[in-house]
């Protein structure tokens, strides 16, 4: 791994921006130049970004085709025609499902929904999916996360007489397809000027610009009681943006901001049972999110029906903590499955290096969970860092799950190696796919030959981004609560690693064969350090005297609150 310091040069406009920040209360220098890097070179742009505000966002009937949706749903609501909501199986599909269910319901419209089955339908619009809807009497079909790219079915969605409204924020196929109405940032010509919502976020922009028109519907509806569908769904929507992975800037982090502080105070009652589930405090972060509650909410359509976590997301009586309860033991069964697959996918890996080094992992094998195979991809990753792509059989056809790393566009080469593909669908850092049998090796000599041809230097080997050097006499409580309004943290506002030299090992613990805990001092001050899966590094390492990249945390346990250092890598002195 690489360390990348960053190293400020004093300017006037950075001496400026300090000034400002320390006029009041102290405010550490490294802080200040923190945020300088990262754009915020005023003090009118610093409050912005450390007091993010709802008044931020933006009208909803910014979005190409809202208005056109949004006349098209209350036609169908005014004479009574039959509407489908069509969503993901993922957190996304299952958040965005949720999400205007609820909405609907708060108005008194009972909504149908159809999630198509991982393993007999795949991702997307499927035919039996369309034959549903017709089924049912449905005229028109909503679908959120997905529907971008899937011409033939909203094709034959039309034939039907089926109406199609397409909220998505995947890349649109070259053509568009052929919907009634699309709500997608990425479509062409579309003037909404934030790009990187998740699909659980442009639900809710459809719900804000809907909640606008409702009372045009007369006694066909009935008021709700909560009207702010921000401030109803925020927390929804923010579990959506942790686990879709999207960028935490711009309107989901001021969505994010807000819907962290509802998780956390009074989130809807399935969240609620999801966190009831936790063995221990937690802060509930963006990272909770990403490593608690969403997998349980994945598990479900990973291994069985995703209509279970809907339900879950929309619940409200007793039985929601039985549904939590049942999401969390698949969540176990997921894991079992994933350490399996995992573990033989690394012996194909070590197998296929003997004949020589390769640029990307394409492997395969036809007993692989479909559910689980992304997830495998992603731990791929962490281990040889390299584009990934994990493919198993199903109904036929190999169809995978691909991963890239950072700066690489998985999208792109994918796009490449297109005449191999039944099909294929994502972005930049994730995606799916599908081919035949007979495609696996060339697609696999393809793709590899695409990635050693286009893939950098930079990006074979991770960088550790380091925001500067902070000693251990500077770590208290004070600079860990100024630094979390930096946040929430994530992708493109990333929580900032420090680097402290030359610090003492005063003890040490290997824990679970997988991680470490040290106590480590630096001129006097000690504090406790834990490196998550970080044991085989400390294996390489092993002295009394080492360099850690650390993040500092407040931890509390048993009520007692103190400050523990998250190691993200270590290394002997210089």
């Amino acid at each position: 791994m690489i360390w990348k310091e960053k190293h400020m040069l004093q300017s006037p406009a950075l001496t400026a921006l300090q000034g400002a920040l320390n006029s009041k209360v102290p405010f550490p220098a490294i802080l200040s130049n923190l945020l300088f890097d990262r754009g915020h070179t005023h003090i009118e742009a610093v409050r912005e970004f450390l007091q993010p505000d709802l008044n931020q966002l933006h009208s909803p009937f910014l979005f190409k085709g809202m208005e056109k949706a949004v006349d098209r749903i209350l036609h169908a609501l005014e004479t009574g025609e039959g509407i489908l909501l069509y969503g993901d199986y993922d957190v996304d599909g299952t958040t965005s499902v949720a999400l205007m269910k609820l909405f609907f319901s708060d108005w008194g419209v009972d909504v149908p929904y159809y999630i198509p089955d991982r393993y007999s339908e795949g991702y997307g619009i499927s035919y039996q999916g369309v034959e549903h809807a017709r089924s049912i009497g449905a005229k028109l079909l909503i679908t959120l996360d997905c529907g971008a790219k899937a011409i033939d079915k909203i094709r034959f969605a039309n034939e039907l007489g089926i109406d199609v409204i397409v909220v998505d924020h995947h890349t649109v196929g070259h053509d568009g397809p052929p919907c009634f109405a699309m709500v997608n940032p990425r479509q062409e010509d579309c003037p909404y000027p934030f790009k990187e919502l998740p699909a659980c976020g442009l639900a809710l922009k459809l719900a804000q610009a809907l909640s606008e028109r409702m009372d045009t519907l007369g006694n066909k509806v009935r008021i709700p009681a909560e009207r702010d569908v921000v401030a109803r769904f925020q927390d929804l929507v923010t579990l959506a943006i942790a686990s879709d992975i999207v960028p935490l800037t711009g309107e989901n982090r001021i969505i994010a901001a807000h819907g962290l502080k509802k998780l956390r105070e009074a989130p809807l009652p399935g969240i609620a049972a999801l966190k009831r589930l936790s063995a221990h405090e937690r802060p509930w972060q963006i990272d909770d999110l990403v490593f608690f509650i969403g997998p349980r909410i994945n598990s479900a359509g990973r291994l069985y029906s995703a209509r279970e976590a809907v339900e879950l997301l929309m619940g409200k009586g007793p039985e929601i903590n039985e549904f939590a309860a049942q999401l969390h033991e698949y969540n176990q069964e997921r894991k079992e499955l994933e350490d399996v697959i995992h573990k033989e996918a690394i012996a194909m890996i070590e197998e296929e290096s003997k004949a020589g080094p390769r640029s990307a992992t394409v492997i395969w094998n036809a007993n692989w969970s479909k559910g689980v195979i992304g997830i495998v991809a992603s731990r791929l990753i962490e281990r040889t860092y390299r584009p990934t792509i994990i493919l198993t059989e199903s109904n036929g056809k190999w169809v995978g799950s691909a991963r890239s790393v950072d700066g690489f566009d998985l999208y792109a080469a994918l796009e490449a190696c297109s005449e191999h593909l039944v099909q294929f669908g994502g972005h930049k850092y994730a995606a799916g796919l599908t081919l035949d049998t007979d495609q696996l090796v060339p697609f696999r000599e393809a793709f590899e030959a695409y990635t050693a041809a286009t893939i950098t230097p930079e990006q074979k080997e991770p960088v550790l981004e380091i925001a500067g050097e902070l000693a251990f006499s500077q770590i208290d409580e004070r600079l860990i609560r100024q630094l979390r309004f930096f946040g929430p943290f994530g992708p493109e506002n990333t929580e900032p690693v420090f680097v402290a030299r030359n610090v003492e090992v005063q003890g040490l613990r290997i824990l679970k064969d997988a991680h470490v805990r040290l106590q480590v001092g630096q001129n006097g001050a000690s504090f406790e350090a834990i490196g998550f899966g970080l044991a085989w590094r400390w294996a390489e390492v092993n002295s009394t005297r080492i360099d850690i990249a650390f993040q500092p945390d407040i931890k509390t346990y048993n009520n007692k609150t103190y400050v523990q250092l998250k190691i993200k890598d270590l290394r002997q002195p210089a």
